[in-house]
């Protein structure tokens, strides 16, 4: 199966919480990999500091998918000037896909 080049963005206002990106940044991931994908591995890598209330665009895309597995990719930007904020990848299994034996 191939991956749509199809990008997700959105603006959104970074929050004190000190997981702000993560919250921003997984629902995005889970919302391109499609209904009832059930997330199996998250990975967020920061790229400097932001402040609270600064505002950011949230951008996700698949960049693979297999017939159980999308693995999807994303970034928050600083909406002022662009800067790397955060960047994320996850692992989500797609609705009717048995999970991995213990």
């Amino acid at each position: 199966m191939t991956a749509s080049p199809d990008i997700l963005r959105r603006s959104a206002s970074l929050s004190a919480a000190p997981a702000a990106p993560a919250a921003l940044l997984e629902p995005a991931l889970a919302e391109v990999s499609g209904p009832g994908a059930e997330p199996v591995s998250l990975t967020l890598d920061y790229a400097g500091a932001a402040r609270a209330g600064v505002s950011v665009v949230v951008e996700a895309w698949v960049d693979r998918a297999t017939r159980t597995l999308v693995f999807a990719h994303g970034r928050l930007l600083a909406a002022e000037d662009g800067a790397l904020v955060a960047t994320g990848s996850a692992v989500f299994r797609r609705p009717g896909a048995a999970p991995a034996a213990p």
